[in-house]
């Protein structure tokens, strides 16, 4: 899809969990892109402007456009995050091909925290289109009061009959019945059956999505398997 610039206005700020928003603006009908895909940011900060990239955690099945983020402090977050709802911004995109691949029925999404977002994109679309793909999740967070869209992934789990969710995490609670520490050989394994029949989408930091690729490269999935998504430069 061709890349566009244009003007949208901020429309509210929804909470996650403890450090993460979602923040909502209009979305305009010229204005088409694909699940998992993303976009650049300029919002206004003071007598000046600041940009930054963002993937979209909204599907082009909903009526508008959603991103996703940790905030961090730094300078733009800051600035994003105390923009007074109805802010003008301005948007570029869509960019990226971290998108859903024609002939592909078992498909399995690796992230972690915040690398959930675009991830979210495509499963909103895979329930909103009635999908009869396998799909399979594997999310690591630090514990269960720590994951993203945890209750609209279980929503997921009755629209899309072919989804299942492995959530593991770093440091749960002691009733947490769950995979612990960080994803491995093991827990792909596990969630699995015969690993390499999957295409395998993993997003996240560009250390975690390093490490996942070489726990695939383990159990023998071949480069062309697998989508990966760095989320570069994050702060």
């Amino acid at each position: 899809m061709k890349s566009m610039t244009f003007s949208t206005r901020l429309v509210d700020r929804i909470p996650r969990v403890e450090g993460v928003k979602t923040y909502r603006f209009e979305r305009l009908k010229q204005y088409t892109y694909e699940a998992g895909q993303w976009f650049i940011l300029t919002i206004p900060d003071g007598e000046g402007y600041l940009t930054k990239h963002f993937t979209h955690s909204s599907s082009p099945t909903e009526g508008y456009l959603d991103f996703t983020t940790r905030l961090t402090g730094s300078l733009y977050k800051t600035a994003l995050d105390s923009m007074p709802v109805g802010t003008e911004v301005e948007m570029e995109g869509p960019f990226g091909s971290f998108t859903l691949r024609e002939g592909g029925q078992r498909l399995a999404f690796i992230t972690g925290g915040i690398g959930i977002t675009p991830v979210r994109s495509i499963l909103r679309y895979l329930a909103d289109t009635g999908s009869d793909m396998e799909v399979a999740l594997l999310y690591g967070n630090q514990n269960e009061d720590a994951i993203p869209f945890r209750l609209e992934l279980e929503t997921f789990s009755s629209q899309l009959p072919g989804l299942r969710v492995t959530h593991a995490l770093a440091d749960p609670s002691p009733d947490w019945g769950g995979p612990t520490g960080y994803i491995g050989q093991e827990t792909v394994s596990t969630a699995l059956d015969d690993p390499a029949g999957w295409t395998y989408y993993v997003s996240g930091p560009p250390s975690m999505v390093a490490a996942m690729k070489g726990v695939l490269d383990k159990l023998g999935i071949t480069r062309r398997q697998m989508i990966l998504e760095s989320f570069d430069g994050y702060e």
